[in-house]
């Protein structure tokens, strides 16, 4: 399945809007990074992570850009700040092509504190349940997920038992699109979510990662482009899924589906057509981004389209903010 597609650089910069549409204000690229790792920190911060080995810190339409050194050759597709000081960056790839780099200091300097060793492995994402527990999720090898779990804030990881997951069907496989295919609930919930085997799936575990169950959804994988590419929980419990075909954006076809507390099956939900690579949620405001553009519900309502500018990942930071990375070092802030 085709899914995976010390500072050298340090640049200051502050943008003006270049572009607003639908409430979305997308400020100069301050790199041209494929950017998809994204986490908020508080108030209008944020780090964005990409390709080519750049992070970004940014702070509303300020934007600091940095190279790590040592990682120019890395996709760094998954990303968790515990602050603004404290980050974590994954990189996505082919056996030792996926690692884990460390910034203390806001940026200034990185180290390397892990490397996978598996030549069959693939990261596809990375998320903290707090500031020492974490996830990583890896594509199947010896035909199951590959789920890594620390207590340490990333020092150390170790595989959860096999056992624990459903074995993979043929040529299953998670995207590393948007840090998206892993989320954390509440009271030890985790998911993940999957593609490219005929229905997407979501595995879910309600122990804390220990046994995961596969369920289907709504949405195609009949295809190694086609799938679930992101999953998010909402405060009330709700579970969220999204998807499509990354090769043909604005292709129709269920990309948006719930489950909902206590129920059994995912239900698809109308959303406009296209492509949607992450979605995020809290209190009574949903959005979700892609290639396609961005569409947001509040209070419940129904889905509408904000902006067609593609887009890879979005972090609500209220119910009424939100921030967006995507292509060519793009960064989008969303205000209803």
């Amino acid at each position: 399945m085709d899914r995976r597609n010390f500072i050298i650089a340090g640049a200051a910069f502050v943008a003006t809007p270049a572009a607003a549409a639908g409430g979305l204000v997308i400020p100069a690229s301050s790199t041209d990074s494929e950017l998809r790792g994204l986490s908020p920190t508080g108030g209008k911060a944020f780090w964005a992570s990409g390709s080519k080995g750049w992070v970004v810190r940014g702070k509303g339409q300020r934007q600091d850009a940095f190279r790590i050194v040592g990682a120019e050759a890395l996709d760094f597709r998954g990303l968790h700040a515990f602050d603004d000081q404290h980050v974590l960056a994954m990189s996505a790839g082919p056996g030792e092509a996926s690692q884990l780099w460390r910034t203390r200091d806001s940026g200034k300097t990185w180290t390397r504190i892990t490397t996978n060793q598996d030549p069959d492995g693939f990261w596809d994402s990375i998320a903290f349940v707090d500031k020492k527990r974490g996830f990583i999720l890896g594509d199947p090898t010896q035909g199951r997920f590959t789920v890594l779990y620390t207590n340490d804030a990333g020092e150390t990881w170790a595989r959860l038992k096999p056992e624990g997951v459903p074995l993979a069907a043929a040529n299953e496989g998670a995207f590393a699109a948007s840090n998206g295919c892993v989320a954390i609930g509440r009271r030890g919930q985790v998911a993940f979510c999957t593609g490219g085997a005929g229905k997407a799936r979501v595995y879910l575990s309600r122990g804390g990662g220990g046994v995961f169950v596969a369920m289907e959804t709504p949405i195609l994988a009949d295809a190694p482009s086609k799938g679930a590419f992101a999953v998010t929980f909402a405060k009330d419990g709700t579970l969220w899924v999204c998807g499509g075909d990354y090769k043909s954006p604005q292709g129709k076809g269920v990309n948006l589906a719930r489950l909902a507390p206590g129920a059994l099956a995912f239900e698809p939900v109308a959303a406009p057509a296209g492509y949607l690579s992450a979605i995020s949620a809290k209190g009574d405001t949903v959005i979700a981004t892609g290639l396609a553009g961005t569409i947001v519900s509040r209070g419940g309502g129904a889905f509408e389209r904000v902006s067609a500018a593609p887009m890879n990942s979005v972090r609500l930071t209220s119910k009424k903010a939100a921030v967006l990375c995507g292509p060519k070092g793009t960064i989008g802030l969303w205000k209803a």
